[in-house]
């Protein structure tokens, strides 16, 4: 198992944003959504448009999930600034559909590896070693103990 860390300055927190922002939104929007939630990569790729939107196309106020590892529901707030991204990355998407949707098959999320793959890829760009997907979660905990958003 690979040790990690959680980025805890506030300028490489961006630059891993900018850096992300260059493949596309989705690979963005999966590392914010991960620092602003805490959320467990396992249970982050399996959020689908229905977890942030109501039927009738209003953002949620709360996501509620059923943690894959412990079984236990979770809800928790949309924070202000991810509330604000979701709502733009969510616009136009349809019903069911997966946030992170992978390129191969039709709306499968990418894998818990192809994330791995997108956070160390970016971070090693901007000249971090000890990142994963857990980095997010680990980056969350010191976020919410900071204002740093």
């Amino acid at each position: 198992m690979k040790l990690v860390q959680p980025i805890r300055d506030k300028n490489k927190i961006e630059e891993m944003k900018e850096q992300l922002k260059k493949n596309g939104t989705r690979d963005f929007m999966l590392f914010y959504t991960g620092i602003n939630t805490g959320l467990r990569i396992s249970d982050l790729v399996k959020l689908n448009r229905d977890d942030v939107r109501n039927k009738d196309g209003s953002m949620k106020t709360h996501i509620t999930i059923i943690e894959k590892k412990t079984k236990k529901i979770k809800k928790f707030p949309i924070m202000n600034l991810l509330l604000v991204e979701m709502e733009k990355y969510t616009k136009n998407m349809q019903e069911g559909k997966y946030l992170f949707k992978s390129q191969k098959g039709n709306n499968k999320p990418i894998t818990t590896t192809q994330a791995y793959r997108i956070i160390v890829s970016a971070g090693e760009n901007i000249g971090l070693t000890e990142i994963g997907t857990h980095t997010m979660r680990k980056t969350f905990r010191i976020l919410a103990l900071s204002t740093i958003s």
